[in-house]
């Protein structure tokens, strides 16, 4: 019997045990106590024997886990025996034999219940053994009260139990042996269909594994397919940027041009370039940041030469991180919102010209490295060195080469287009005409080199004055030179041109020990102040020029203002015209070079003596 059967009803039997004890005692004693049976031979002999076989189950039902199952034969075997051993001390009433009938009967069958052997030789012993006992004490309970004939009929009928018994026995182990090979054909059918499910755990097992490596790889691809489709995209903007470069020689175009792809290929948070000057021509550097961020534009504005130095001083080409998901290597940019940011160099002829910044509010955001940026970096040097060697022959072909400000050529293809400019912005149009007072006179006195000296420091001064206010210096011949500015009202620009011309009369010339004093004749005009129609304008200041040769030279002459224009002498200086030597009246002197015969043969006179000297 299985184990969980008997521990679920043991104690179950073992309490029906105690009440049939109590029920069979009680039967027994009502017998006698009432008349019954007139022997008192049962009293006296179920008496102890039911005690004993009381404490017998008390002893295995309490201890049956540490007794071997053959105790429990033996335990029913006995209490059979004893129970039918009391009809030889006479037949007892038929109460208590019905009584004590039913308890072995019902031993017989936990027996069977109980036992876990069923071995042939074993089960037929007990069969016979359990059937035998009961069969004779019947015979041996009715052996007075059945006589002659009858004896047969009693024998028949314990016959009928015995085989009623015997059947029940017999079927109840075929029964139990039929399940047993039931169970164990399905104990083996369980443990094959354990190994087929372990196999096929192990399968499965290997089937997930499979999958699992081909859903990473599958993954993998796609990260492959996704982060080729990028590169192919990047390498395609940066193609179709370089064709940009290619097509023009503008720098501060092609800048926005690769900060605008980057943008739109990263989309970092924000990204910007600094060029040092004079790497194109540039007279100051060049700053070019693209962001949404005013906060982000501003701390860059104000860190890019300090990043820009940094990289200088550190050399090399690697990249300078700035941040790394929120971990800054440097005070600079650490007031912002980035969590990533580099700087990135910019190397030309083994010369760092600038630097490309790119910071983003995102972590990791250059997991895919860097290579995007240097490659458009790279591009964009390219394209500035092509850019740089056009600009130089071309400022070589604009400009004049003595002066290197802009020259006669230039002027007639830019004047145009100035013009225009002034038309459709309804801004006015300033111009003047210099011209180096006695210019001749100084080539004869100290050389043609002094004269280009002298031609250079009006040149610096011109320039000067155009770049102060956005203008455009032009050496229009020999020692002329134009000045035109636009937006400035004719005061305005009467007195740039009075500052302008007091500078280089205080500024001497040297040049190999003799100082040169300098001075010019200026005119000017203005549209549409002065001049209504645009055209007329550099015609009017040539004329205005004119008249302040005419008039004792050194004067800003306005247009149509001439006399107005000679109040604007320096009282200290003296005059001459172009053909003789007089003064002009005292108090109409100005700012111009005085230069008389004699000093002029004085001064030669001295330098051939001393090279006659040395």
């Amino acid at each position: 019997m299985p184990k969980d059967f008997k521990e679920k009803y043991m104690w179950q039997y073992f309490r029906l045990h105690r009440g049939i004890y109590v029920v069979l005692f009680s039967v027994v004693l009502s017998c006698q106590m009432i008349g019954l049976t007139e022997n008192a031979y049962t009293l006296i002999y179920y008496t102890p024997v039911l005690i004993g076989c009381f404490f017998l189950d008390e002893l295995y039902f309490r201890k049956q886990d540490r007794i071997p199952d053959k105790f429990h034969s033996l335990r029913v075997g006995a209490e059979i025996f004893l129970l039918s051993l009391g009809n030889l001390f006479g037949p007892p009433h038929i109460f208590v034999f019905i009584s004590v009938m039913s308890f072995e009967l019902l031993l017989c069958f936990e027996d069977l219940l109980l036992t876990d052997i069923f071995d042939d030789y074993r089960i037929f012993f007990r069969r016979v053994f359990y059937l035998s006992v009961m069969m004779i004490g019947m015979l041996i309970c009715f052996r007075n009260e059945v006589k002659g004939p009858w004896i047969f009929v009693e024998i028949l009928v314990g016959a009928v139990v015995v085989f009623f018994v015997y059947s029940v026995f017999h079927s109840y182990v075929a029964g139990v042996r039929y399940y047993e090979k039931q169970t164990t054909d399905l104990y083996f059918k369980y443990v094959n269909l354990q190994e087929d499910r372990d196999n096929l755990r192990v399968y499965q097992d290997r089937v997930e594994s499979v999958n699992n490596e081909i859903n990473r790889q599958k993954l993998d691809l796609m990260k492959a397919n996704k982060d080729l489709a990028t590169v192919n995209a990047e390498v395609r903007s940066l193609i179709d940027v370089m064709k940009e470069f290619t097509s023009s020689f503008d720098v501060e175009r092609n800048a926005r041009l690769m900060l605008e792809n980057i943008m739109a290929m990263k989309e970092p948070g924000i990204c910007g370039i600094f060029i040092n000057k004079d790497i194109f021509l540039n007279e100051a550097p060049y700053v070019e940041i693209l962001t949404g961020s005013e906060e982000l534009y501003a701390s860059l504005d104000r860190d890019f030469y300090s990043i820009f130095d940094k990289i200088t001083r550190r050399g090399g080409v690697e990249p300078f991180i700035i941040c790394n998901n929120k971990i800054f290597s440097d005070a600079v940019l650490s007031d912002t919102a980035l969590i990533n940011a580099v700087a990135i160099p910019a190397y030309e002829n083994e010369t760092c010209y600038g630097v490309l910044v790119i910071g983003s509010s995102s972590y990791d955001f250059f997991e895919s490295g860097y290579s995007f940026y240097e490659s458009s970096l790279m591009d964009f040097t390219a394209a500035l060195r092509s850019a740089k060697l056009f600009l130089q022959m071309e400022d070589m072909a604009r400009k004049d080469g003595l002066t290197h400000v802009y020259n006669r050529a230039y002027f007639n293809e830019i004047y145009p287009k100035i013009m225009a400019n002034s038309i459709v912005e309804e801004r006015s149009l300033c111009i003047a005409l210099l011209d180096i007072d006695k210019f001749k006179s100084i080539n004869d006195t100290y050389g043609h080199l002094a004269g280009d000296e002298v031609i250079k420091a009006v040149a610096r001064m011109d320039h000067h004055y155009a770049k102060m206010y956005d203008g455009y210096a032009v050496r229009y011949g020999g020692e002329e030179f134009l000045l035109i500015l636009q937006g400035k009202t004719v005061e305005e620009f009467r007195d740039i041109l009075l500052e302008m011309q007091r500078e280089i009369v205080s500024n001497i010339v040297s040049f190999e020990g003799d100082d040169i004093q300098v001075n010019v004749s200026m005119g000017m005009s203005h549209y549409p102040d002065i001049a209504p129609e645009i055209v007329d304008v550099l015609n009017e200041a040539d004329q205005a020029m004119y008249f302040s040769k005419e008039h004792g030279r050194g004067l800003v002459v306005i247009y149509g203002k001439e006399e107005e224009s000679l109040k604007y002498r320096n009282p200290n200086a003296t005059v001459e015209s172009d053909t003789e030597q007089d003064t002009l009246p005292s108090g109409d002197t100005t700012n111009i070079i005085h230069f008389e015969k004699a000093a002029h043969f004085e001064h030669m006179n001295n330098k051939k003596k001393q090279e006659a000297n040395q």
